[in-house]
């Protein structure tokens, strides 16, 4: 057996690998970069038109990373391998996976995965769309396609592959952590490397001076002006990456404001792009000189979009039905992407087969990460002939006096492909009977499965050749057969054809589909389950099949068993172990890294942790022994880094951390973060008092609020946000805080806390964030919610009517707003409340309300959700009664004829003139004696059903509008006092049939 290469026999092997394939062997900066793509190599190199393809080794210096030494995995110099193929060579996955096979990784023996993650840089105005590479669990390169940099468009596209050196030196060598890998024959990485890792974590962590770090970034920054004013492009991009560093330090001394960063970041951003600007104008003054330079052997071996079966599109058309296939073959999309593309499809494939006069049988659509397919049974071999009905001019200006057709109807006629004397009259219009004879299947699909492509959306879509078409990822191959034949198009640069490809761990081989019947056998004889809801089932019964061996279950949440089932072709589950001392850490941690980072599914017994896991790898279960091995590796790797966060947090209280705040911006014009707490402590008493808690309650939910930001600050938060609050509750705890106080703090995220503690602070978070950002001008606009009040509000109206608490949200707005830096006007109240309301009446629409009862009710009770969904509910019941036309009737009746009355009148008996409206105010006096207080739909109703007859009867004998204005205000007083008995309960004047 081979001994696995060394380090450095890594990059040698990787720099022969890639010179072999046309590229230049650069070499590593001379400044600090915290990546390899911020080498001009790679940052300035990507801009233009040039062809570009390079590969260098790059030591990146990330200070926060640094651990001193102490992490098996985190570094805070670490060393990347970074390859820059432009354009793409049309296989750049297929690239990649050959240089892994080089370095002795076999993709038949592990678990190789592309995983979405779509790269950006802030400080360097780049981004790009692709995935991280895994092998077995562990995250070894970043595979990019370049859309933009410094601001500017890459045109074009770019791919960047960037290795983690240190994590596949790790996987190659079996060892336990960077320490212990084999540098050369004779020293190990930390033979060379530990004392520099000791050494500047402890300056980047302790002994940086954050006032001197500052005063250089504005020399750096002004430096970077100087030599951009004398058009000197490569020293000006050198004090960007000198001000890229000084940030990194400055970030890592915890120096850097939410606010404050982006401020950094929009300065940086800002320099970038005028050195972009400048390095793409100076290429274009030299006339771009790699245009005429760069022949074919100093690109990268490339290939055409994949279709090697040469299209068998000359079979005669059949008489007969037949089956249709479109695949769509795509680089790896990302799991959400692949659920949108599936329901657009369910949805754009009939309707446009439908538009287009195909007549076809049972429809269905497949999907993986790598295929997009709709199979049409039936399909008949040509649409049916049809008639367009065509309007032309008015017949008037169609034809003369004499009946003679004018060059308006001449021209109509000719426009539409009919004999002039084919034109009819119709309703005073010239129509012509446009007929049209049915087109062979084929050549309308031709047309038709392109158009099919193209009407996909995606949230974020990229380019990648010189199509300049965009999509999820990139297109790489297009079956499409109707029967045998092939449905000849080409879209994306790319031929349709008969070709699908196999399985990844297989190297994609290409698939021959004889014809669309036998796709589905062909696919599936190949390992490929297509079928995303059997997939899903084979996970999951896998998943607790395996988990069953340890006595336990497996903890299956819906979300990630979705996502899962969209990563993978193959699925297999399999389990995996770890020390059981890591059990010591808070479940939420475990089960947080296990799901999000790795996409493992925990294995539990009577609710309690085991020290399992279970993977699911995209393949077979061949050496199914190594892929474990590889993931209980990064598990470790992972649960040590959260034991490291997590030991260094507890060195300390909880609460000392809370002044830690005051470092940490929660918006400009509003404050930290610490500023935030004082007034979520400050409202959250006056909150306590609404909801009527007592003293002890009252006592904990200000102790609660007091410290419910403060996790924040430590450092297993910093690390993995979505534990917010969790860490709070576990640090709160060990701090010695009661189980009530550290139950509300860990409650405050929740969209609905359990307990009345976690509602007061969670309440007195939300509408700190309603009043302070709505002040601040920050409310949402469009699709643009950055600080996620849409989803505050819509907290807050669930809380108060789950808990069915009585709560007055315009006392606590107000209450709200006294607290903060901004002065609030009537108008902004105005807004929030409006803003509250909006998303009640989505979320008691969404309940099957009807929307007329919703909007009656919160035109009056809006500011208490409790009372005002019990409203909804009773009004409907009401609503649906034989007998409520009636009701409405006699209630609209008094409303309409007093609702435009300035002047609200007094009644006085003595002025009344008839028994009409004598009886009336008997019955509106003798109405429950709780009239005034009623506060309900049924109340309301309850006491003004029994005044319908004389409602009536009054209307049938009285004249309100009496020419003697005392009788007149006394009758529409009388009126008035009816109309106003649903003040504050609902405006039935909203419903349908007032």
């Amino acid at each position: 057996m081979t001994s696995p290469l060394s380090f450095q026999s890594i990059i040698i092997t990787l720099e022969k690998f890639w010179a072999e394939r046309g590229c230049l062997i650069w070499q590593p900066y001379n400044h600090q970069v915290g990546a390899g793509t911020m080498n001009p190599a790679t940052f300035l190199r990507v801009l233009g038109p040039e062809p570009w393809n390079v590969a260098y080794a790059e030591p990146s210096i990330r200070p926060d990373d640094g651990r001193y030494g102490e992490n098996p995995n985190r570094l805070q110099q670490h060393y990347q391998y970074q390859v820059i193929l432009k354009p793409d060579p049309g296989n750049p996955q297929e690239l990649y996976l050959q240089s892994l096979e080089a370095l002795g990784i076999n993709p038949r023996q592990h678990d190789i995965r592309f995983v979405e993650d779509n790269w950006e840089s802030p400080a360097l105005g780049a981004w790009g769309l692709g995935w991280e590479v895994w092998l077995d669990g562990q995250e070894i390169t970043q595979f990019t396609y370049f859309q933009q940099a410094g601001g500017l468009t890459c045109d074009p596209v770019s791919v960047e592959l960037t290795y983690g050196l240190e994590r596949i030196a790790i996987a190659l060598q079996n060892v336990k952590g960077f320490r212990e890998i084999q540098w050369s024959q004779a020293l190990k990485y930390g033979d060379v490397n530990l004392q520099g890792e000791q050494e500047h974590s402890k300056y980047y962590f302790e002994i940086a001076d954050v006032e001197r770090l500052r005063q250089m970034y504005s020399l750096y920054e002004a430096e970077c002006k100087a030599a951009l004013a004398a058009g000197l492009v490569l020293p000006a991009y050198d004090y960007v990456l000198k001000c890229s560093h000084t940030f990194n330090v400055l970030d890592t001394r915890g120096a850097i404001g939410v606010t404050e960063r982006a401020g950094f970041f929009g300065k940086m951003r800002g320099l970038a792009r005028e050195v972009a600007e400048a390095y793409v104008e100076q290429r274009k003054q030299l006339e771009y000189p790699f245009l005429q330079t760069t022949n074919e052997r100093h690109s990268p071996q490339t290939t055409r979009e994949r279709q090697t079966t040469k299209p068998n599109n000359q079979l005669p058309i059949t008489d007969h039905s037949q089956t249709l296939l479109f695949e769509i073959g795509v680089e790896e999309l990302p799991a959400a992407d692949l659920d949108s593309a599936l329901a657009q499809l369910r949805e754009l494939a009939p309707k446009m087969l439908a538009e287009a006069r195909l007549t076809h049988g049972e429809l269905k659509v497949y999907g993986t990460p790598r295929r997009l397919a709709v199979m049409a049974k039936e399909l008949l071999p040509r649409q049916p002939d049809a008639e367009r009905i065509v309007r032309g001019p008015a017949a008037d200006r169609a034809f003369d006096k004499d009946g003679k057709p004018t060059q308006a109807a001449i021209g109509f006629a000719k426009k539409n492909n009919v004999p002039v004397e084919a034109l009819e009259v119709r309703d005073n219009y010239v129509v012509a009977v446009v007929r049209e004879t049915g087109k062979p299947a084929v050549e309308v699909l031709s047309d038709l499965l392109p158009r099919m492509i193209a009407a996909i959306k995606f949230d974020k879509t990229m380019r990648w050749n010189a199509s300049g078409v965009a999509f999820s990822r990139p297109i790489r191959w297009l079956a499409a057969l109707l029967g045998e034949a092939v449905i000849p198009f080409e879209y994306a640069g790319v031929e349709s054809g008969n070709v699908s490809h196999g399985l990844r761990p297989l190297g994609s081989p290409e698939i021959r589909i004889e014809s669309a019947d036998k796709y589905l056998e062909t696919i599936r004889a190949n390992g490929i389950v297509i079928d995303s809801a059997e997939r899903g089932a084979l996970v999951e019964s896998g998943a607790r099949q395996v988990a069953a061996a340890t006595g336990g279950e497996a903890l299956i949440q819906p979300d990630l068993l979705a996502e899962v089932t969209n990563l993978i072709e193959q699925p297999t589950p399999l389990l995996g172990q770890f020390e059981s001392d890591y059990l010591s850490l808070p479940d939420d941690v475990l089960i947080s890294v296990m799901k999000k980072h790795q996409r493992y599914f925990p294995v539990v017994k009577l609710g309690k942790l085991l020290p399992y896991f279970i993977a699911v790898r995209n393949g077979d279960d061949q050496h199914l022994d190594m892929v474990r091995e590889g993931n209980e590796h990064v598990i470790r790797a992972r649960f040590a880094d959260a034991n490291y966060f997590v030991r260094e947090d507890v060195k300390q209280t909880f609460e000392a951390f809370r002044p830690r705040l005051s470092k940490l911006t929660f918006q400009a014009r509003l404050g930290s973060m610490l500023d935030k707490s004082e007034r979520i402590h400050k409202l959250a008493g006056t909150l306590a008092t609404m909801l009527a808690l007592d003293g002890n309650q009252k006592k904990d939910v200000l102790r609660a609020a007091y410290l419910c930001k403060a996790d924040l600050a430590t450092q297993m938060v910093v690390e993995m946000t979505s534990l917010q609050g969790i860490m709070g509750r576990e640090y709160a705890l060990r701090s010695g805080e009661t189980e009530a106080v550290a139950r509300a703090i860990g409650e405050q995220y929740q969209s609905v806390p359990s307990s009345k503690l976690g509602l007061a602070v969670a309440l007195a978070d939300r509408l700190d964030s309603l009043a302070g950002l709505f002040a601040a001008g920050l409310a949402p606009t469009g699709a643009k919610d950055p600080f996620g009040l849409r989803r505050a509000a819509l907290s807050v109206v669930q809380s108060l009517m789950e808990h069915e608490v009585d709560f007055d949200l315009r006392v606590a707005l107000r209450a709200a707003g006294a607290f903060q830096p901004i002065p609030l006007s009537n108008e902004t109240y105005d807004q929030i409340s409006d803003f509250i309301a909006g998303r009640l009446r989505v979320l008691l629409i969404d309940s099957s309300f009807r929307y007329d009862v919703v909007d009656a009710v919160l035109a009056e009770r809006w500011h208490d959700p409790y009372q005002a969904k019990k409203s909804v509910m009773e009004l409907s019941e009401w609503v649906a009664r034989p007998d409520w036309p009636t009701t409405l009737a006699a209630y609209s009746r008094c409303v309409r004829i007093t609702r435009d009355q300035k002047q609200q009148f007094e009644v006085i008996p003595a002025n009344f003139a008839t028994e009409a409206e004598k009886n009336l105010w008997d019955a509106y006096q003798s109405a429950p004696t709780t009239l005034e207080a009623v506060t309900s739909a049924d109340g309301f109703l309850t006491a003004f059903t029994p005044l319908i007859p004389a409602i009536t009867k009054f209307f049938d004998e009285v004249l309100v509008m009496d020419e003697d204005a005392k009788v007149r205000e006394n009758r529409l007083g009388l009126l008035q006092k009816i109309a106003g008995m649903a003040k504050g309960v609902a405006e039935l004047s909203r419903l349908e049939g007032f």
